[in-house]
C-alpha cells in the first residue's frame, strides 16, 4: 500500500503543477511514509517517463522522423534556415536539446547542495507558496503567438533555466516551465508540449545519475516495486489528460488555490 500511495503521489504531482518532490518531502513527514528506496524512486520516474512518451507519442515520432529528414536535407546542401522551416518538428527537437543544456548544468553544479533540501520540510512548504505565486502570474499573461515553427532559441534556453531552478523541492517543474513559456509568449498548447518533452532528457539524466549510486538489487520487494510502477504510470497519464485542457483554457493559475493553503499549513505545523 505504501508503494501504491507513493506511486500515485509521484504520478499525479510529476505533471500537475504542485511539485512532486515537495509532496514527497511533506508526505513523508505528515503521513509517516518512509523515504522511498533508491531503486523504487528510479522505477516511478521511469513510469512517469513512459506516461509522457505515450501521451506525446505522435510528437515524438514526428521529431524523430523529421530529425532524419532534416539531417538528410542538410547533408544534401539545403540551407539551415530553409531546412528548419520545412521541418518544424526537427526545429522543435533542437530547441528541446538546447533547453536541456542549462537544466543539466544547474543540476550537476548544485546537485549536492540541492539534495540537502530534501530533508527540510518547512522549506519545501515555503517553496509551494513560491510555486503558487509563479502560477498566479499566468492569470495576467496566458500565452502568445510563438508556436511550433516560431519559438525562439532564447525562449527555449530561458525555459531550460527555469526547469533547472525547479530542482528545489516545492518548486513545481511543470508549473515553472509552463508558466515561463506562457509569460515569454508561447502558445498555450505548445507551452505544455515543450514543457513535458523538455522533461524527458531531465528525467533520463536524473535516472542515470541515480543508477550510478545503485550497489545491489538483492532483497528488493518486486511486487511492491511493480505496484508502485503501475500506479505512477497510470496516474501520470491521467494527470496529463487532466492538465492539458486546463492550460488550453487559460486556467493554469487555479492550482494556486491548492498550493497556498498547503504551503501555509506546512509552514505552521512542520518542524
Amino acid at each position: 500500500m505504501e508503494a501504491i500511495v507513493l506511486g500515485v503521489v509521484q504520478g499525479l504531482t510529476e505533471f500537475l503543477p504542485v511539485s512532486s518532490s515537495g509532496h514527497l518531502v511533506l508526505g513523508g513527514h505528515l503521513l509517516g511514509l518512509k523515504e522511498p528506496q533508491l531503486f523504487f524512486d528510479i522505477l516511478v520516474h521511469v513510469a512517469t517517463l513512459l506516461a509522457t512518451c505515450l501521451f506525446y507519442r505522435r510528437a515524438l515520432w514526428s521529431m524523430v522522423s523529421e530529425g532524419f529528414g532534416g539531417c538528410r536535407a542538410l547533408a544534401s546542401g539545403t540551407p539551415l534556415g530553409e531546412t528548419l522551416r520545412s521541418h518544424p518538428y526537427f526545429r522543435f527537437g533542437l530547441l528541446v536539446v538546447a533547453g536541456s543544456v542549462p537544466t543539466a548544468v544547474i543540476g550537476l553544479v548544485f546537485k549536492d547542495a540541492l539534495e540537502q533540501l530534501f530533508h527540510e520540510p518547512r522549506q519545501a512548504a515555503g517553496m509551494l507558496l513560491v510555486t503558487a505565486a509563479i502560477l498566479m502570474v499566468t492569470r495576467f499573461r496566458s500565452g502568445g503567438t510563438q508556436g511550433l515553427g516560431s519559438m525562439a532559441l532564447a525562449t527555449a534556453l530561458v525555459i531550460g533555466v527555469a526547469q533547472g531552478m525547479a530542482i528545489v523541492p516545492g518548486i513545481s517543474r511543470s508549473g515553472t516551465t509552463i508558466a515561463c513559456a506562457l509569460v515569454l509568449g508561447v502558445e498555450r498548447e505548445h507551452a505544455a508540449r515543450f514543457s513535458f518533452l523538455l522533461a524527458i532528457p531531465a528525467i533520463l539524466g536524473a535516472m542515470l545519475l541515480k543508477l550510478g549510486e545503485m550497489t545491489t538489487l538483492a532483497g528488493l520487494d518486486w511486487v511492491s516495486l511493480g505496484a508502485g510502477f503501475v500506479a505512477a504510470a497510470v496516474t501520470g497519464f491521467v494527470a496529463l489528460k487532466l492538465l492539458i485542457p486546463v492550460v488550453n483554457r487559460g486556467a493554469f493559475h487555479y492550482f494556486a488555490l491548492y498550493l497556498i493553503p498547503a504551503g501555509v499549513v506546512g509552514l505552521f505545523f512542520l518542524p
